[in-house]
């Protein structure tokens, strides 16, 4: 279609056409042509893989645990986190031997418009630094759940830090619920603008993989205060 006419003021999750074009979601993800809206939207899906990962243990706020031993564990980001960063620029990690505590800021990911802090989710000791991302960050992004990790620590109190941590159907849950709110939040950014346009919009702009090329750092970081509110 070369023009488009909303009813609806592309309040897309309300539209029967728009559920009926989400089941060619692979295709529509490469282009051109999608509103700015729809295509943050269709970014932030990832049916190609789980919803999470079983073996994990997840912090709420942007980062995963996974047990090697009692004395090891390994702790690098979610899922959600990674399909809102792009354009990695590096990657600044705590030095092997470093003491931090659990809820403290320990690494930095630097983008080209955005810089995002990232929680400790266990208090311990750095053993290990994943120095690939230091070469190639933007795994980071590609390979979250296994060559992206960021860190094994051994913990000081692993037990006690577990029971912090969503696990199993509870982070199923958790999960389910945080992908529907940040989606939901990047439609709310859009709408002010969408706002303005009225009703009626031409297609034929840019195809737009990440949201956050175009948002602004408060709008950025409002968004990953969605993902860091407890529930």
């Amino acid at each position: 279609m070369s023009y488009k006419l909303c009813p609806l003021n592309y309040a897309c999750e309300e539209c029967m056409f728009d559920r009926v074009m989400r089941n060619e979601t692979a295709a529509m993800i490469r282009r051109p042509g999608i509103d700015a809206a729809l295509a943050a939207d269709l970014a932030s899906i990832d049916s190609s893989s789980p919803l999470i990962d079983g073996s994990l243990f997840y912090h709420r706020s942007h980062c995963w645990v996974k047990v090697i031993n009692p004395d090891e564990v390994k702790v690098g980001i979610n899922g959600i986190l990674a399909r809102l960063i792009y354009g990695i620029k590096t990657v600044v990690l705590p030095k092997e031997g470093e003491a931090l505590l659990r809820d403290q800021f320990f690494a930095h990911i630097i983008q080209e418009k955005h810089i995002v802090p990232l929680v400790f989710p266990v208090s311990g000791i750095i053993t290990a630094v994943n120095s690939d991302l230091l070469k190639t960050p933007d795994i980071l992004r590609k390979d979250y759940g296994e060559n992206g990790w960021l860190v094994t620590v051994k913990p000081d109190n692993l037990e006690n830090d577990l029971r912090t941590l969503v696990f199993g159907s509870s982070a199923i849950e958790w999960y389910r619920s945080k992908d529907r709110s940040i989606s939901e939040a990047i439609h709310a950014v859009y709408s002010v603008s969408g706002s303005e346009l009225g009703p009626t919009m031409q297609d034929g702009g840019e195809l737009m993989l990440n949201p956050s090329e175009s948002l602004t750092p408060d709008q950025y970081y409002k968004i990953l205060e969605v993902l860091t509110k407890p529930e």
